[in-house]
């Protein structure tokens, strides 16, 4: 599996689990599900912006050369 289908997932995940919390919590303030949403978001904006790919292994980098 690539790296970014992996992120993605990751963050889907995320963002399912925040929001199905802020259903069973109950939310009645419009505050709160503003709240809410912002603490769906933001971890996977951040985490799909700075975690970076893996470096290519040298292994990689001969079988990319003879291709």
């Amino acid at each position: 599996m690539q790296i970014k289908y992996i992120k993605a997932a990751i963050a889907l995940f995320w963002i399912l689990a925040v929001c199905g919390a802020g259903l069973l919590g109950d939310l009645t303030s419009p505050s709160a599900w503003t709240f809410l949403v912002g603490f769906a978001l933001l971890p996977p904006l951040v985490m799909m912006r700075y975690w970076k790919d893996p470096a290519q292994s040298m292994s990689e980098s001969i079988q990319k050369a003879l291709r």
